[in-house]
């Protein structure tokens, strides 16, 4: 899979994929606009760009129904998740998940409920 290569607005695409499912240009178009009122307009033809070059990189496919066409993401967005922690990991945590784990833990704030989450979390990975 080649998501990894996605451009920060071609994630934004994909993002909305994966909260619709599947979309035509007009229902992605709709739910990029939807998901943030704040965000400039964004052109129905930006989003056919988008699309196509995602089809070309192997992160969407599409399938024509009736007039248009109809995309759907490759993937799941928990399997990109890791894909790019992973990436992530490598290139500015020295291969260490611990490290990346730390930082995030020192550098953000969390109430009570989060904290035992994370605690639940970690006891459930310690080795028995």
């Amino acid at each position: 899979m080649k998501t990894s290569t996605l451009s920060k607005s071609e994630i934004e695409v994909m993002a909305a994929l994966w909260r619709l499912g599947s979309g035509t240009v007009a229902t992605v178009q709709k739910d990029l606009q939807d998901s943030d009122p704040e965000q400039r307009k964004i052109a129905y033809t930006t989003v056919a760009t988008h699309l196509t070059r995602m089809v070309e990189k192997g992160a969407v496919r599409a399938r024509k129904e009736g007039r248009s066409y109809l995309y759907e993401p490759t993937e799941k967005r928990a399997d990109y998740q890791l894909l790019r922690l992973g990436d992530m990991v490598r290139q500015f945590f020295d291969g260490r998940p611990s490290s990346l784990a730390s930082r995030f833990i020192e550098s953000n704030s969390f109430s009570s409920e989060e904290l035992e989450e994370l605690r639940h979390l970690i006891d459930k990975k310690k080795p028995k």
